[in-house]
């Protein structure tokens, strides 16, 4: 049975990828949509028919060029706003695999990996972003780690839990 229409409506699901290489963080700029020339870890919507690993993976790749697997969850953004209805960001913890920053030219102009000093010498790095950046880059950081859990029925799913 679907859910109640009146679950469909003014909700969006977004997801985040804190990509860490040796200290530093995946950074981009945006060029395109709101935002433009914000530096922000590389991000967007979730589709109707992929999970928020396969998402966030997708999105990074889609704008920086760089192939990442997720170790974990590292936060979660609620935000409502009467204009665009109720939004959850997840922020997730992310290991390169391979790739070069390199920006899309479409959504993103500029991609890098940057330390916390550089981070901070950045313009138009929104507040949540140097949160994330300190977050990521903090050698004790917390995550909620993915386990995979079978039901009864057969059906996998993955449990992020700490």
């Amino acid at each position: 049975m679907p859910p109640p229409e009146r679950y469909n409506t003014g909700y969006n699901l977004g997801v985040g990828g804190a990509v860490v290489r040796e200290g530093r963080l995946l950074l981009v700029r945006r060029a395109s949509r709101r935002g433009r020339g914000n530096w922000q870890i590389p991000g967007g919507f979730v589709e109707q028919d992929e999970t928020i690993e396969a998402a966030v993976v997708r999105e990074v790749a889609e704008e920086s060029g760089v192939v990442a697997e997720v170790e974990g969850v590292l936060g979660i953004r609620n935000r409502y706003d009467p204009d665009n209805g109720n939004s959850v960001y997840v922020i997730l913890a992310l290991r390169p695999v391979s790739g070069e920053p390199t920006p899309d030219a479409r959504e993103v102009d500029r991609a890098g990996y940057f330390s916390l000093a550089e981070i901070d010498q950045l313009e138009q790095v929104p507040a949540i972003n140097r949160e994330v950046a300190r977050r990521a880059l903090n050698p004790e950081r917390f995550l909620l780690d993915p386990q995979e859990v079978t039901q009864p029925t057969g059906i996998t799913y993955t449990l992020f839990i700490g």
